[in-house]
């Protein structure tokens, strides 16, 4: 990538922080109110390095999988479905083949550019599996959660537990939703989810231990990596200036996510950094991201809300992975206080971009953060009914967000470790090729079920 396609490319990623002595009148109900920029590259593909990977092949002749699920969306289910899609074609042991499944919400619309030109011609290419051939397996990657059996010789199904229940909106059929709150899950029927958290939802339905594979998520090294020549002109791009400190957080903008604790933590943290920002990235494409912030903004003392307003830059559009990795290299560090989640990929990704973390304590990141990277917010865990369902969350502490977002302000030795710490620890453990091959001998190195 040359200097003026960087220019190009960064200039696409204008988002506007209203500086307090600009807009020191700016009411609180006024964020978010105006036209979004629009964020438009005109830029060749860049070059990247081959990642290289010596995969383990299943022994005897090569496996036909068939992959039920959505592409062309930047839903996470579609984004993991995306990359892992990848990762197997270039296995020499599967033969893959696709279905599309339904759009959970009629109002979703196919998104393209995404990925690279070439990964998108790749993944538009999988063929459709013929309908009279018996495939070795099928993995079911979409909601509602479809626990049916099939022809296929073993069945797989994709899914999250939150909150380690699996919720009625996440069934397609209600009387499989009643087998599993009576602890009756089907037999023959294997679950892949991403983290052992998430694991403890299926294990409540009657999945048996043997039934579940707990296969993390990966990140893309090519994409989201430490960048360090693109910083500067990526920071311009938001705009911040170089002695700002960018916090970025990226998300439905739900109450699952803690946005509503970030806000009240980074107000509390610009009255002893006030060159302190944050960069929030939503989904308005496939939620009402925009309104939600909106919303929670309002939670905000009032005495603050003009404060925070004026140092926050918000993004709704679809970003295609590029776009995404540039946005990691303006932050200086990653923040995460959730309260359920079922992987939390963009914490992945921005540890593999080098960013420092601070995420919740006990939840879904615990199986890959350790403390060389990631600071740990502690939290409770709680449990409460919701309708019929028993939820299971974590209640990050509020003082201890605040505590670690200024610690990690002040540490700039730590932060400079972990630039170095994170991206190592996702390259030997949580490539796309890494996990997809656990996947793989999951599916057909153990008898089917």
């Amino acid at each position: 990538m040359d200097g003026i396609q960087v220019k190009q490319f960064v200039k696409s990623l204008i988002g506007r922080f209203r500086k307090p002595s600009q807009q020191g009148a700016t009411r609180s109900s006024d964020f978010l109110a105006g036209e979004e920029s629009r964020f438009e590259p005109n830029i060749a593909e860049a070059d990247v390095a081959e990642c290289p990977f010596r995969a383990t092949l299943l022994p005897g002749p090569p496996r036909n999988l068939v992959v039920k699920g959505w592409r062309f969306l930047p839903h996470s289910y579609a984004m993991v479905n995306q990359w892992q899609l990848l990762a197997l074609l270039r296995r020499a042991d599967i033969r893959l083949q696709h279905l599309d499944a339904p759009h959970y919400k009629a109002n979703w619309c196919r998104t393209a550019n995404l990925f690279a030109t070439t990964a998108e011609r790749q993944l538009a290419e999988i063929p459709a599996p013929p309908p009279d051939k018996q495939s070795d397996a099928l993995l079911r990657l979409y909601f509602p959660y479809d626990f049916s059996p099939s022809t296929a010789r073993r069945t797989a199904v994709f899914g999250t537990s939150e909150v380690q229940c699996i919720l009625k909106a996440q069934c397609g059929d209600e009387g499989m939703y009643e087998n599993f709150r009576r602890g009756l899950a089907p037999p023959d029927v294997t679950v892949v989810t991403p983290s052992r958290w998430s694991a403890e939802g299926f294990y409540q339905a009657g999945f048996k231990p043997e039934q579940v594979l707990v296969i993390p998520h990966g990140a893309d090294v090519a994409t989201f990596r430490p960048m360090p020549g693109l910083r500067e002109a990526a920071r311009r791009a938001v705009p911040v200036a170089e002695d700002e400190f960018v916090f970025l957080n990226v998300g439905a903008m739900t109450g699952s996510k803690g946005i509503d604790l970030l806000m009240q933590a980074f107000a509390q943290v610009v009255r002893h950094f006030p060159k302190a920002r944050l960069v929030l990235k939503g989904m308005d494409p496939l939620y009402n991201s925009r309104g939600r912030l909106q919303k929670i903004l309002k939670t905000v003392d009032v005495a603050d809300q003009t404060r925070v307003a004026t140092r926050i830059a918000y993004f709704g559009e679809s970003f295609s992975n590029r776009k995404m990795a540039l946005l990691y290299q303006a932050a200086d560090a990653y923040v995460s206080p959730y309260r359920s989640e079922g992987f939390n990929l963009p914490v992945l990704e921005a540890v593999a971009s080098g960013l420092p973390i601070i995420c919740t304590a006990g939840g879904s990141t615990d199986d890959f953060v350790s403390d060389a990277f990631a600071r740990r917010i502690k939290a409770r865990k709680e449990s409460r009914m919701v309708g019929e369902d028993r939820w299971t969350e974590l209640e990050p502490d509020l003082a201890a967000l605040v505590q670690l977002m200024m610690s990690v302000i002040q540490d700039h030795a730590w932060r400079q470790a972990a630039s170095v710490a994170g991206p190592a620890h996702v390259q030997a453990n949580f490539t796309w090729d890494l996990v997809t091959e656990r996947l793989v001998h999951g599916l057909f190195g153990r008898p089917a079920l």
